[in-house]
């Protein structure tokens, strides 16, 4: 039984992850999306890095004092828990991924545009830089890799320089499909099968990507997102009213097994070490990380010169609150961490804990949040023909 509910990471990424990710691509409100770019890109390029700097300098220093304990599930004793400095950093890393589902659910988009578009540009970004974050941070902090000053300029570069290919990637299968849409009007003739090449185009950048070690969730949401420009003009009239709908619900079922899946793989993990100290360590450290990446960060932007939207401090305080919840994003990334790190299984279990709990508490009380911060607030409606243009 516990073998059957053991989470298999690649499953998970490569059959779970790609149709939520194409469909928060092809479904986005692009207008106010690039409109608001760069608060967008404020928030989930430069707020992930300060968040990942922010949790792993206050990690570290915790676990330097030396009083956090963990318990033996397998034995039922407690020890001393010696975190590395590389652990603490793979660890910090995974933790950057936010999910924003909950809170983007409560927000409406013809109310509050601008607000709803940051919000969730800030996750789709969020969660495909804390990927390549992880992924770049893991090769820096194997066995036998030194962590030297210049280490942290080295993950800078890598992480550009993939950042760049994996978007390359998805822009050259997105511009593929449009002409291949529109010289062969043969697959035209059918809305499932416009909507099987579309996704399957998708799908190819995304291996690809990961074929060649580069980021799959860029390419792939890239490409859904000029997809979603270009090739679907090229659609007949059956496939542009089916293809919204038909994205949006794939990426829900596959959302919706995720999170359930992820509240069966809890008993799996009983054997293995836990430490509570940890676990409330980064509840704290998540909070104050946050509040630097999101009001500490504006702050900054605002004294530079940083103008584009004048985002006041209850929709701070709001983006600050909607990027608390760890998503399964981040238990996803844990289980590729192997066994040659010695508290691998601390990392886990600490990992799930979190999304657990942040799901459930930020998750049920981002609501009476918003209700608080806006119930007094006169909307802006957006017109209904600005929706997708």
């Amino acid at each position: 039984m516990l073998k059957i509910l053991e989470f298999d990471d690649e499953a998970f990424f490569y059959f779970l992850l790609p149709p939520i990710v194409f469909a928060s691509g092809f479904n986005m409100q692009r207008a106010n999306f690039f409109k608001n770019f760069k608060t967008v890109m404020l928030f989930g390029v430069l707020g992930t890095f300060v968040a990942f700097f922010s949790f792993s300098a206050m990690t570290i220093y915790v676990k330097n004092l030396g009083w956090m304990k963990q318990y033996d599930g397998a034995t039922g004793e407690w020890s001393e828990l010696h975190l590395t400095s590389p652990e603490c950093m793979l660890m910090c890393s995974l933790l950057c991924s936010s999910d924003v589902i909950a809170a983007v659910s409560l927000l409406s988009f013809e109310q509050t545009p601008d607000l709803y578009s940051i919000v969730f540009g800030e996750g789709i970004t969020n969660d495909a830089v804390s990927i390549i974050l992880f992924n770049t941070v893991m090769k820096y902090t194997a066995v036998n890799t030194e962590i030297v000053a210049s280490t942290p300029f080295k993950i800078m570069g890598d992480f550009t320089l993939l950042g760049l290919c994996s978007v390359s990637i998805g822009l050259l299968f997105a511009i593929f499909a449009a002409l291949f849409l529109k010289q062969f009007r043969l697959f035209s003739k059918n809305r499932v099968h416009e909507m099987l090449c579309i996704f399957i185009f998708g799908y190819l950048a995304y291996v690809v990507s990961e074929v060649f070690e580069q980021s799959g969730i860029i390419s792939l949401l890239t490409s859904a997102v000029f997809l979603a420009k270009y090739a679907w003009f090229n659609l007949s009239p059956q496939g542009k009213q089916s293809s919204f709908i038909v994205f949006e619900f794939l990426g829900f079922i596959a959302e919706a097994f995720v999170f359930g899946y992820l509240g069966l793989t809890f008993f799996t993990f009983y054997e293995m070490k836990w430490s509570p100290d940890l676990f409330f360590t980064e509840i704290v450290v998540i909070i104050l990380g946050r509040i630097l990446g999101t009001l500490g960060l504006m702050s900054i932007a605002k004294m530079c010169g940083f103008v584009e939207k004048n985002i006041n401090f209850k929709e701070l305080v709001f983006i600050w609150y909607a990027g608390m919840i760890r998503g399964a994003i981040a238990f996803g990334l844990v289980l590729r961490i192997d066994n040659s790190f010695e508290n691998r299984g601390v990392i886990i279990t600490t990992s799930l804990s979190l999304v657990i709990f942040t799901t459930v508490f930020y998750g049920s009380t981002v609501g009476i949040l918003a209700k608080c911060l806006f119930k007094n607030d006169k909307k802006d409606e957006i017109a209904p023909e600005e929706l997708y243009s």
